[in-house]
């Protein structure tokens, strides 16, 4: 079995532990619902249980032009409707996807998803060392490398792969950045109501 069956398996369970925080943001939740996808759809893939790489790399296309851009805008702009309206945040995801669909799947620039989800990172990364918030810049760090690392395909002797190292940087990420001190729900000043700010 590979190792990326283990490794995308890491990224599902954070992916999917993420995604079911209620507390957390719609766009957060929806972007790591993404990732928990184009994950499961890896670990089918690499461990040959049920092997779909047309899917999984689908999935993988839109977690990198709609998930990554989600994320982004939950950190970057945590006030956004994108950020805390269900319906914004499926708008918005739908028109990355579409876009993604149209350019990357139909026009072979892989080119495009690749650098929509190193500007995401990079984005948010700028963003919380601006605000001195270093828990997170560093979970945003970790990311990018492992971005950086997968884009040169570089990886870790015969033990990791470069996909392996992405998974890892993804999941160590996520956890950092999915549990940030950044929404209302965490502070106790409002709550939601299914996506939008209670009055």
């Amino acid at each position: 079995m590979s190792s990326m069956a283990f490794t995308d398996g890491l990224l599902a369970l954070v992916s999917l532990w993420l995604a079911s925080r209620t507390q957390a943001p719609v766009a957060l939740r929806l972007a790591c619902a993404l990732f928990a996808v184009a994950a499961l759809l890896g670990v089918l893939r690499f461990s040959g249980i049920y092997p779909l790489p047309t899917w999984h790399q689908f999935a993988s296309m839109l977690g990198a032009v709609a998930a990554f851009p989600l994320l982004a805008v939950a950190i970057v702009w945590p006030d956004a409707l994108v950020t805390r309206s269900t319906r914004f945040a499926w708008i918005f995801m739908c028109v990355m996807a579409v876009l993604g669909v149209i350019v990357v799947g139909a026009g072979q620039k892989r080119v495009l998803a690749d650098a929509l989800a190193l500007l995401s990172v990079l984005a948010i990364l700028i963003t919380l060392v601006r605000q001195r918030q270093w828990r997170g810049a560093l979970a945003s760090a970790v990311m990018l490398l492992g971005l950086a690392l997968f884009a040169r395909k570089v990886g870790a002797g015969d033990a990791l792969v470069p996909g392996d190292l992405l998974h890892i940087g993804m999941a160590l990420g996520l956890i950092g950045l999915g549990t940030l001190p950044r929404w209302p729900e965490h502070s106790g000043v409002a709550t939601y109501d299914h996506g939008v700010p209670a009055a």
